[in-house]
């Protein structure tokens, strides 16, 4: 049997309803078999009928839940469900199968698309490395008995209040300015997951930020971004060659060490990214 793919759909504002939509166009490209299992979030109650009926068209299961972070979500998902799965975003362009990526008795823990550390322009924070949770696949089961011993292993017993960032986003404060674990980005950093081939990556195309495009697009580097995503729900062929836009994007921001040295008694003392 397939492993699953559960979608969380998000309508912020009416006039995003197409960056729920979007996946469901090529779904059935990129799984054609694979049980789908789609989670309105919070969704008002016109824009779940819309989710429902499209759900039902590709053979899917809907169900509305109460609003819910995106990061929550798979989080719960990781720690309670007992087989392998994948999440996909709505905002994911389908061209060629992804089924074959994996199977159930895969040893991988989790799987993606590898994004590197970069500065972020909207959030302005510089995120860390880690597995794009765009399209991915768990093993939750393997995920949850490695997070057990990772924690065992590397938190000390006396430090009882002790939270390690492994799925939920954090944003830790620094004199340089703000870094971003992103969701999942624990995971990658723990020294887990397996990063997609070139080929699997040409499978599809991902728009980023799509369900909060409004926003992002306020900032002056993105300005274009919410033009881009709209030709692309109006011809979902065009988003061909978004994920090499993308990579240049990144090499273009490309996080650098910290600078920062600290004054104590007298004495420059260089941070933990530079040692001088």
């Amino acid at each position: 049997m397939k492993s699953p793919i559960h979608i969380l759909a998000t309508v912020r504002k009416p006039e995003l309803l197409a960056a729920a939509l979007l996946v469901f166009r090529t779904l059935r490209v990129g799984f054609p078999t694979a049980p789908v299992y789609v989670w309105g979030n919070g969704l008002k109650p016109d824009h779940a009928e819309i989710l429902r009926n499209v759900t039902l068209s590709i053979g899917g299961v809907f169900n509305n839940l109460k609003p819910t972070c995106h990061d929550a979500w798979i989080e719960q998902l990781v720690l309670n469900q007992a087989r392998p799965f994948w999440i996909a975003d709505t905002d994911l362009v389908f061209l060629e199968e992804c089924e074959w990526f994996f199977e159930d008795d895969d040893a991988a823990l989790f799987a993606g698309r590898l994004e590197p550390a970069w500065r972020e322009p909207w959030s302005q924070t510089t995120t860390v490395e880690r597995l794009h949770t765009c399209l991915q696949w768990f093993n939750p089961q393997a995920l949850r008995g490695a997070m057990m011993r990772w924690n065992r292993q590397r938190v000390p017993e006396v430090f009882h209040t002790a939270q390690v960032p492994f799925i939920r986003q954090h944003f830790i404060p620094g004199r340089d300015g703000v870094t971003l674990y992103d969701t999942t980005a624990g995971l990658w950093q723990a020294g887990w997951g397996t990063p997609f081939t070139d080929k699997q990556n040409a499978c599809f195309e991902h728009l980023h930020a799509a369900t909060y495009a409004d926003e992002v697009g306020k900032c002056e580097t993105l300005k274009d971004l919410p033009a881009v995503h709209q030709a692309i729900y109006a011809d979902p062929q065009l988003a061909r060659g978004i994920q090499r836009q993308q990579n240049e994007f990144y090499a273009s921001r490309q996080a650098t060490p910290s600078k920062t040295k600290i004054k104590a008694k007298g004495k420059l003392c260089p941070t933990e990214q530079e040692k001088v």
